[in-house]
């Protein structure tokens, strides 16, 4: 338990995100003296739709269409010849970024409200004083930060090429969610057959289970020597359920759809931070540091997001688990600065501010480029010696972009045939497009809803 000074402190430090104690004197007095007057003038906004890998582009644009593929680029400009740079992922409400004109970056220390402004403004504070974004957060503990690929579940071959691919990149972790179309099982054990040594595999188990269902499939897990880790195997309110797992379960066990308090309660091995503003990843680190509880961050986006979040995991003591962020989904970008990732980790820039720049010509390149565009084709659903299930998909409509995660959503609540949904059920799916033979006949078989053939393989 912390002592009650420790925790003051602790508390004061998250509150204000800022350790003057790591900033020359120089700095401190420049502060002083003029960061009131510098001021945001504009923020220019691009959206683009930057293009995927090919071996996957497909798959990942059918999962989750322009959802997950969208980011916008912002650009800040101020009252001198400092420009400050940020993204997102998807655009945000221009009612949201109205409050910023006028106002100082400095204004925005350890802001937990808008993670897509937090990195343009601490790209110009850091600029402002010529310093790495890493200095406005306290002392350095690494140089490198450990990062996980990302991806979304599919069918064991093609769960296959993703190991393949991303390995190759330098990658060392694989995260995604599972699905209830797939078995986990069976992608792990193709998986396990390509995986180099010490790669490693992180699940989301999406937070929709309980412990009966999901027990013996962490049983089944534990035989591979790349399974990691697990996130949000049951609902999150269940932190009995969580204790019960922790005792019977060799795998770490991670909450995200928790409250970072989880921390200091015993129900879990670690804790992720999805997409969290920097003034929430900060009182999460010292929540983690004081707990001794491992955590990472997931934010999304592209090389920008990349080094605002290596630069917060830099000074983060406990950030050690595999930090999430899409960098590894573009073919293209728009930084002329690359990330190399080397034996699962990227360096820290170097640079002031983020350390990174926009590559003008790049950004205007993929603001213009045309977006994918969503083209009929269906999810079949076969269980062994089950029913064959054939469903539209369109991840574009409002509140589908997860759908394929769970046959009930997917199916739009009609009951599914076949065994309880589930992630482990004798089960495998793909995806039928327009040149697939019988897709024609099967389109409008499903004009209504999905289309069983019962008892089919």
């Amino acid at each position: 338990m912390m002592r009650r000074r420790q925790f003051l402190n602790t508390a004061l430090r998250s509150a204000t995100g800022l350790s003057l104690c790591a900033l020359p004197l120089r700095a401190i007095a420049a502060l002083g003296r003029s960061a009131r007057e510098l001021k945001v003038t504009q923020i220019e906004r691009f959206p683009i739709v930057p293009p995927y890998h090919d071996y996957n582009a497909e798959s990942l644009f059918r999962y989750h269409g322009r959802a997950v593929q969208s980011r916008e680029i912002y650009i800040l400009k101020t009252n001198s010849e400092l420009e400050g740079i940020g993204e997102s992922w998807g655009g945000w409400n221009s009612e949201l970024f109205q409050k910023y004109i006028g106002t100082s970056p400095f204004d925005w220390v350890g802001d937990p409200a808008n993670l897509p402004m937090n990195m343009p403004m601490y790209d110009l504070m850091g600029k402002f004083l010529e310093l790495p974004m890493w200095k406005l957060l306290g002392p350095k503990v690494r140089d490198w930060i450990p990062v996980s690929a990302w991806t979304v579940s599919q069918h064991p071959d093609a769960m296959v090429k993703e190991v393949e691919s991303v390995s190759r990149r330098g990658y060392r972790w694989l995260k995604y969610h599972i699905d209830e179309i797939q078995n986990v099982v069976d992608q792990t054990a193709e998986m396990q057959q390509v995986a180099p040594r010490g790669f490693r595999t992180h699940y989301d188990f999406n937070a929709n289970s309980n412990v009966e269902a999901i027990y013996p499939v962490l049983r089944e897990l534990e035989k591979f020597p790349m399974v990691g880790r697990v996130e949000d195997p049951i609902q999150p309110t269940d932190r009995e359920g969580y204790r019960l797992l922790r005792q019977k379960c060799k795998i770490p066990i991670l909450l995200h759809h928790a409250p970072p308090t989880c921390m200091l309660d015993g129900t879990c091995d670690g804790y992720m931070a999805g997409h969290a503003p920097i003034g929430t990843a900060i009182k999460t680190s010292q929540i983690a540091e004081g707990a001794n509880i491992p955590f990472m961050l997931q934010n999304a986006g592209g090389t920008i997001n990349q080094a605002f979040q290596a630069h917060q995991v830099a000074v983060f003591k406990m950030a050690t688990v595999d930090h999430v962020n899409l960098c590894h989904l573009w073919k293209e970008d728009v930084t002329n600065e690359h990330m190399p990732v080397v034996g699962g980790s990227v360096q820290v820039p170097r640079g002031p501010g983020l350390g990174v720049s926009i590559n003008r010509a790049k950004l205007e390149e993929l603001a213009k480029a045309p977006q994918s565009v969503y083209r009929p084709f269906l999810v079949r659903i076969g269980y062994d010696s089950g029913p064959t299930i054939y469903a539209r998909h369109d991840p574009d409509q409002p509140g589908s972009t997860d759908n394929l995660r769970y046959l009930d959503r997917l199916l739009a609540g009609r009951n599914a045939p076949g065994p309880l949904p589930g992630y482990a059920n004798p089960v495998v799916s793909n995806f039928l497009g327009p040149r697939d033979a019988g897709f024609q006949e099967l389109w409008q078989k499903t004009a209504d809803g999905p289309y069983v053939i019962p008892g089919a393989g």
